[in-house]
């Protein structure tokens, strides 16, 4: 695997799944629930530091998946929206590894996310890593996408349920592409649940 020094990784998991009706991270999917198949998928990278970000499901969460490859922080901010996971998020990188050069930001309802992807991730931040490095579909560019340490103070600006995709927009001349088509595809309702049983 590409080499991933002064790379960490946060996993954003702390929303209420208020459209699903029950914590979407436990959805069962390969035989694992969505939130340990991301986990694991990217584990073997190696991201110093692997932060995971709860809220609304802390502890059913810790009770259900085997959590040993991350630390576990708990957003106590979580209802405003996904904004607070990220500054959580970027909050407990730097201070876990000062020396961090980028950071990855995954969901753990992007059932496709896979090994492969993040190694192309990871290739291309590094031939030009003072850009940021995101995942397009459809048209839209996101996440999972490496942001350079000079975005890290945009991030801890963002505010209310407005992600990452924020600033991907608002420097675009500086985004690198890695195409995932079929990164527009999230779990939010049991349809979307029930569609992806049927992959």
């Amino acid at each position: 695997m590409t080499e991933s020094t002064n790379i960490g990784v946060v996993f954003l998991a702390a929303g209420s799944s208020s459209r699903l009706g029950r914590p979407k991270q436990l959805l069962q999917y390969q035989n694992k629930t969505l939130l340990k198949r991301i986990i694991d998928i990217v584990t073997p990278f190696q991201f110093t530091p692997s932060i995971l970000v709860l809220g609304a499901y802390t502890q059913q969460i810790r009770d259900a998946v085997n959590l040993e490859n991350v630390t576990a922080v708990y957003n106590e901010h979580w209802s405003e929206g996904i904004a607070s996971s990220i500054r959580k998020g970027v909050e407990e990188s730097i201070q876990l590894n000062p020396s961090l050069k980028s950071i990855l930001f995954v969901l753990s309802d992007q059932p496709f996310v896979s090994t492969k992807l993040i190694q192309r991730l990871i290739d291309k931040h590094n031939h030009r890593n003072e850009r940021i490095t995101a995942c397009s579909y459809k048209e839209n560019v996101g996440v999972p996408a490496i942001f350079p340490k000079r975005f890290f103070p945009k991030l801890m600006k963002l505010t209310g349920d407005v992600g990452a995709k924020k600033i991907i927009m608002q420097h675009s001349e500086v985004v690198d592409e890695v195409v995932f088509k079929r990164g527009y595809f999230d779990v939010d309702t049991t349809e979307d649940y029930e569609q992806l049983q049927d992959n």
